[in-house]
């Protein structure tokens, strides 16, 4: 990577940073005592956090554009998941009343990292017969919609791709492995706790420890992410 490459990076880090602090100090000074999260689609608060979804999507354009297209098809589907990122996210902070399209995104994003890591037949029906099961639990207490049909695909894809990155990545012991790893880490630390926070009584302390780790997990998430393309980016290079 170019020294412009480089210092276009480091200040794409220092914005996501900022952005951070900024959110999690608005997230106490906007809640109402009593109140949910102060963070629904179309508030300040969503909007602010959109920013960084969107920050992390222009970062991975200009990567793809200087160094991506060289790549194998392959090598680039995390730039195609950060797309489909911008879309989900856009449906859960900016739209409000349609966070169906929201989840059905972010299966989405779930199964492109999937097919990243090159999933075997073996794995694929693991994934559908813990979907199945799942299913068939929220038929039987009577609790299977449309929504929470898409979120548990989504929990279930995220579930195995979080076991297989670190399998991947004790296979492989690389830097972008690892950095992928974590991220899908902190991925899944923020789904979890979306979940507990859907199941908790707003006020409650198990709600806001699970209300302030949401986008906590998910800003660290997004960059390492990000962090392991530029690793691709690099090896690319060397090999060259």
């Amino acid at each position: 990577m170019s020294k412009n490459d480089t210092r276009i990076l480091h200040i794409y880090y220092l914005v996501e940073i900022i952005l951070f602090v900024v959110i999690k100090v608005a997230e106490q000074a906007w809640r109402i005592p009593g109140q949910g999260d102060p963070g629904v689609p179309g508030s300040p608060l969503a909007i602010l956090r959109y920013c960084t979804i969107v920050c992390n999507f222009c970062m991975i354009l200009y990567l793809y554009l200087r160094q991506g297209r060289r790549l194998h098809f392959r090598e680039n589907l995390i730039p195609l998941a950060f797309a489909l990122t911008l879309t989900a996210d856009c449906f859960m902070c900016i739209i409000a009343g349609e966070r169906i399209w929201g989840y059905l995104f972010f299966t989405l994003v779930e199964t492109v990292y999937m097919i990243d890591m090159k999933p075997t037949g073996k794995n694929i029906f693991v994934r559908l017969l813990l979907y199945a099961a799942i299913l068939l639990l929220l038929w039987r207490v009577g609790k299977l919609t449309a929504d929470n049909g898409l979120a548990m695909a989504n929990m279930v894809q995220l579930t195995v791709n979080l076991f297989c990155a670190w399998l991947r990545h004790r296979k492989m012991g690389n830097r972008e492995t690892l950095l992928f790893a974590l991220g899908i880490t902190f991925f899944a630390g923020c789904d979890y706790a979306i979940l507990i926070r859907t199941i908790s009584t707003p006020g409650h302390l198990i709600y806001m420890i699970a209300a302030f780790a949401v986008w906590t997990c998910y800003i660290p998430a997004q960059v390492l992410l990000l962090r392991s393309y530029v690793e691709k980016i690099m090896r690319f290079e060397k090999a060259e």
